[in-house]
């Protein structure tokens, strides 16, 4: 297969490319700089994937490309929606026009389920009730993807990925966040760390596993459905730092601090993954302690935490 990664540059994309040519396959990227809001540009960059595409080669799209912070949607929503259905739509729009008939997998996002205090694992479903532009944005994005499988002819795939972690993420994000903190203070001599909501459950999959169910609903997923990319397993927020610090081997007191709690935040976010797993061969192959302890891991390395 030869592949097109927009978003290669984020968090989750240079993981997906080396999955990706691990497995064999030939990787294309978007040139530097080019934006997905910018359609003329991607006509231009998905004419050259399409172009290089021989008549029995398979073509697939993986769709990283986004605005991701959920907490950061609500200062400015117009870039959100811009980014991430205005770049979506630009997109299909670009290979409906070079005349792609290969396999598009849309990354959307667990948020789009919103709070269903009910439901002690969500599957897909489940009626969808986002909470923020983030995950409005995504959700409607998704309708761009499935009206393309349908009038276009483009073979799509969603995934819902619950919270992905692992080495190289974003200190705007929970698990990358709380190492960095554990990290500073055990240079500074600290006796304390801030925290937000730590009654919060989510479902935490490392991104090697994640990039490996991506490309598993590429190569075997029946179109036009969507799937939860999880590990089927909550863990509170509480529990989820006592295991980081016990990792660290240090005790450090929990501060919560207002500015690091979101006032509109869903309690509780934990993934059906039936589906995936009778779609494709998939089953999560790393333990969340050992992820925990290779983020931590990259913080100590860094100078600059």
């Amino acid at each position: 297969m030869f592949a097109l990664v927009t978003g290669s540059n984020g968090f989750v994309g240079p993981y997906l490319v080396e999955e990706l040519r691990r497995r064999g396959h030939e990787v294309a990227e978007l040139t530097a700089g080019v934006d997905v809001t910018d359609r003329a540009a991607l006509d231009v960059e998905v004419k050259a994937f399409t172009d290089r595409l021989g008549a029995d080669q398979a073509g697939g799209v993986f769709h990283l490309a986004a605005l991701s912070h959920v907490g950061r949607s609500w200062s400015d929503p117009a870039s959100v929606i811009q980014v991430n259905v205005g770049g979506t739509a630009n997109l299909l729009g670009s290979l409906s026009g070079a005349g792609f008939k290969g396999r598009f997998l849309f990354v959307s996002s667990a948020e789009v389920y919103g709070n269903q205090p009910e439901v002690a694992r969500i599957s897909e479903s489940v009626e969808p009730a986002p909470l923020s532009p983030y995950a409005a944005s995504k959700l409607a994005a998704e309708e761009f993807v499935k009206q393309a499988w349908r009038a276009f002819g483009i073979d799509v795939v969603i995934a819902r990925p619950f919270n992905h972690i692992g080495p190289g993420q974003s200190p705007d994000f929970l698990v990358s966040a709380l190492a960095r903190r554990i990290v500073v203070a055990e240079r500074s001599g600290a006796s304390s760390i801030e925290v937000g909501n730590l009654s919060a459950v989510r479902d935490f999959l490392d991104v090697r596993d994640v990039v490996r169910a991506y490309c598993e609903l590429m190569e075997r997923a029946p179109s036009g459905e969507i799937y939860n990319v999880a590990s089927g397993r909550g863990v509170a927020v509480s529990d989820l730092l006592d295991q980081m610090l016990r990792l660290a081997g240090t005790e450090l007191r929990a501060e919560v601090s207002e500015s690091l709690v979101r006032k509109v935040e869903v309690p509780r976010l934990v993934g059906d993954v039936s589906k995936l797993e009778a779609a494709t061969s998939f089953r999560p192959m790393l333990a969340l302690e050992s992820t925990l302890s290779a983020v931590l891991e990259h913080w100590r390395l860094r100078g600059d935490a």
